[in-house]
């Protein structure tokens, strides 16, 4: 009796588990990740219509392109010039102007929250990007031509140079995108670089991670990367500290407690487990 009131127990958390694991999944907000940077929406937040089309606030991508974005309230037209190209798109329409030349979206061009949403078709077609819909995390990647992720070449398995990224003003040196909820950062080290959903007063700005458990990490070049991007903007005297305390992890197996270093405008939590990688947590004070 008791091995089935055992065994009825694990089912039951199994199946709260998975539930609420899917509605989590479900419920992950769409994000934009241009040339590694995420998009920033301050108001209107893309979305996936009844069509099942990805729908963007075309000003805010356009501009995180480098596009210049004009509005014409009469003719609910909006305007966009990139690069020697001019696009003009229509509220209510599916047809798009492209330097003179009329061309199709799969779903017209929407008015949500005062703002114009355009198809995501649009966007690769008319603007020239590369796009990528990653469904598992709800995220798009828009790359210019010339930004791609680099990839590993099948003779030498190393990537190409490092790209760099902004995160909250610290520059981030990768090679390749992770999939996550925020941009993930991964150089050629396996040092890995996490955003923050809400870098607001009191919360992380960014996560960098010392990989032990990741095929091909090597932990002592992560350290001195997570150095080099640390002494960009704290102290010093301070980072010397924090990367003593990391790289006294010489083993796996070794354990190091919670401990927090900070200067006058950074505080810096850095913690392993047994087996574990190490994680730095940089916050604002």
């Amino acid at each position: 009796m008791k091995k089935i009131m055992s065994s009825l127990v694990v089912l039951l958390m199994v199946a709260l588990f998975s539930s609420s694991f899917t509605g989590l999944a479900a419920s992950l907000p769409l994000r934009v990740v241009v040339n590694g940077e995420k998009v920033i929406f301050p108001d209107a937040q893309p979305f996936i219509d009844a069509q099942q089309r990805v729908q963007l606030p075309v000003r805010f991508i356009s501009e995180a392109l480098g596009a210049e974005v004009l509005w014409d309230s009469k003719t609910k037209k909006a305007t966009i010039s990139l690069e020697g190209k001019t696009m003009g798109v229509y509220i209510g329409k599916k047809s798009y102007e492209l330097n003179g030349t009329t061309k199709q979206m799969d779903t017209a061009a929407l008015f949500k929250q005062s703002r114009t949403f355009v198809p995501l078709r649009f966007v690769y077609e008319g603007l020239g990007v590369n796009v990528k819909w990653d469904d598992a995390v709800k995220t798009v990647y828009i790359t210019t031509p010339g930004n791609e992720p680099p990839t590993s070449t099948p003779e030498t398995g190393n990537s190409s140079e490092p790209k760099v990224a902004t995160v909250e003003g610290f520059k981030i040196p990768y090679t390749e995108l992770g999939p996550n909820r925020e941009p993930v950062y991964i150089s050629n080290s396996k040092l890995t670089v996490f955003g923050s959903s809400d870098p607001a007063e009191g919360k992380y700005l960014f996560q960098i991670t010392v990989q032990y458990e990741v095929k091909d990490a090597d932990p002592v070049q992560a350290a001195n990367e997570a150095e080099e991007i640390l002494k960009q903007k704290i102290e010093s005297n301070v980072v010397d500290s924090i990367m003593e305390y990391v790289r006294s992890k010489r083993e796996r197996v070794d354990v190091l407690p919670i401990k927090e270093f900070s200067d006058k405008n950074f505080k810096v939590i850095v913690q392993s487990k047994e087996w574990g990688s190490v994680h730095l947590s940089i916050w604002r004070k």
